[in-house]
């Protein structure tokens, strides 16, 4: 069955692979949400855009009509360590009022302090008070009824698809992830091929062998 999935953060850096990864590699339909939709092209027959503030909740609500799957690329822009948190309770909200149960949300890696040393722990959010928003909004996911999967990619760089995949529990052993591997397990989780319901899954490059 083809999917219908709801794009939050769609005109983002990772929401654009995400994007990119679905249409090339699935036949689902897309609504792409952003505060800026409306400076996009969406792909006649596969696309649908939605231009609104995810705090709008009668608009995110009806955006979500009908959908299948909701996929986070939200972000915190203005420095509030709850404004996340917030984006977050504001989706699950909407999801339950229209009946939706499966949400993949990125936050990043660190939250749980899982960067060991010897890759650089600089991101972990007991070094980085700005990794606070991605803890919290992601305690808040936890808490939810939802059939959810975190995401914890490390600092997005370009470069070809190639991914370890860890869980909530388990050091990563890189603080890189390339965007286009964002793209590919999202793929992966939305077609089913990776479950990873109530997971916090974090995404690294491999590390060079020297």
């Amino acid at each position: 069955m083809n999917k219908n999935v709801l794009l939050l953060g769609a005109s983002g850096t990772a929401g654009s692979a995400v994007r990119q990864a679905l249409l090339s590699q699935t036949e689902t339909h897309l609504t792409l949400v952003s505060r800026h939709a409306s400076r996009m092209m969406p792909t006649p027959g596969r696309e649908t855009i939605a231009e609104l503030n995810v705090h709008d909740h009668s608009a995110l609500v009806k955006a979500m009509q009908g959908q299948d799957v909701v996929f986070s690329a939200l972000s915190s822009e203005n420095g509030d360590f709850d404004e996340l948190a917030s984006l977050a309770q504001d989706v699950i909200k909407a999801m339950q009022e229209c009946h939706i149960s499966r949400l993949i949300f990125m936050v990043a890696m660190g939250i749980y302090n899982e960067i060991p040393e010897s890759v650089g722990a600089q991101d972990n959010v007991q070094n980085n008070s700005a990794q606070i928003h991605n803890l919290r909004a992601a305690k808040v996911i936890e808490a939810s009824s939802l059939d959810y999967t975190l995401l914890r990619p490390g600092f997005l760089i370009s470069g070809p698809k190639d991914v370890v995949i860890t869980h909530r529990n388990e050091k990563v052993s890189g603080n890189t992830t390339a965007v286009s591997s964002v793209g590919e397990v999202a793929v992966r989780l939305i077609t089913g091929d990776i479950d990873a319901i109530h997971d916090s899954l974090g995404l690294n490059q491999p590390a060079i062998k020297k």
